[in-house]
């Protein structure tokens, strides 16, 4: 016979792996009807009820990666993954170095300056879009993939110095003093100690600031025109007929949109985990 307590806690058990399954449906469920759509007829997406069994279509996959508006999802695309990887790097950079002094040197007003920047990010950023619009526009940098990789790097720049700061709080210093005992400098032990110790929280950093630039939408659809329109501003637009919505057109191209960054995640997904679980067991 089995006792109370192990019945109890396969009892918890069983109720925390149902809740986790509801979660995981609940979360990957608007995927799966994203992609569903994408091959649905016109009629099988406005039929009520919903179908969940029809005959798969992939004309909208056609007309987006053969037909005429090929050569325009193909150019949004590489805007997307050259500002994002752009932004990302600029970003990563400049955090790096800001969460380093903030970790390492002790001056005046550091804590109000390092409230201060991450007050920066509670700011809606609807505000800065006429001050930016107009020194991008004065700079020549309207409708450029520099305005916008600037743009998104001084708006992610806040998060990703809060989120280093962190991880470089737990390298020891010592190990920076040895090095330059032995003749290294401050921005050698940074980039030959620090760094390497703090490459999962590196990563992790990265990944964020990736994903905040390639789903950006308002930045882009404001300062961008034809020559840098990512595929957020395309998929917003390209699916709006005279008289009609193209769901499948729409569903399609956010699956795009969507599956790189699923597949990139699933990639990265131990140095996330490494990452946001570093200097949690000492």
């Amino acid at each position: 016979m089995w006792s109370k307590a192990y019945l109890t806690k396969k009892t918890i058990n069983l109720a925390k792996g149902i809740a986790l399954g509801f979660l995981v449906v609940l979360a990957l469920f608007p995927i799966f009807w994203l992609i569903s759509t994408s091959i649905k007829s016109r009629l099988d997406i406005l039929a009520y009820p919903p179908r969940f069994f029809f005959t798969p279509e992939f004309g909208a996959y056609y007309r987006i990666f053969v037909g005429k508006e090929s050569i325009k999802v193909v150019k949004s695309l590489l805007n997307s993954l050259t500002i994002a990887l752009g932004s990302t790097g600029l970003a990563l950079t400049l955090c790096g170095l800001s969460a380093f002094a903030f970790s390492r040197y002790s001056f005046s007003g550091r804590r109000l300056f390092f409230l201060v920047i991450l007050l920066s990010r509670l700011l809606p950023p609807i505000t800065a879009v006429i001050p930016l619009f107009l020194m991008m526009s004065n700079f020549g940098l309207i409708d450029t993939r520099l305005g916008l990789m600037l743009i998104y790097s001084a708006l992610n720049i806040p998060f990703g110095i809060w989120l280093m700061k962190a991880f470089f709080d737990g390298v020891p210093r010592e190990l920076e003093e040895s090095a330059m005992i032995d003749g290294c400098s401050a921005l050698g032990a940074y980039l030959k100690i620090t760094l390497p110790l703090a490459a999962p929280g590196l990563a992790a950093t990265s990944i964020f600031l990736f994903v905040l630039g390639w789903n950006e939408f308002m930045f882009a659809f404001i300062f961008t025109s034809t020559r840098a329109r990512p595929i957020t501003v395309l998929l917003a637009q390209a699916a709006l007929g005279e008289y009609q919505i193209y769901w499948a057109d729409m569903a399609a191209m956010a699956s795009i949109l969507v599956i790189p960054m699923l597949v990139f995640s699933l990639i990265v997904q131990k140095h996330l985990i490494r990452g946001l679980t570093a200097g949690a067991l000492k």
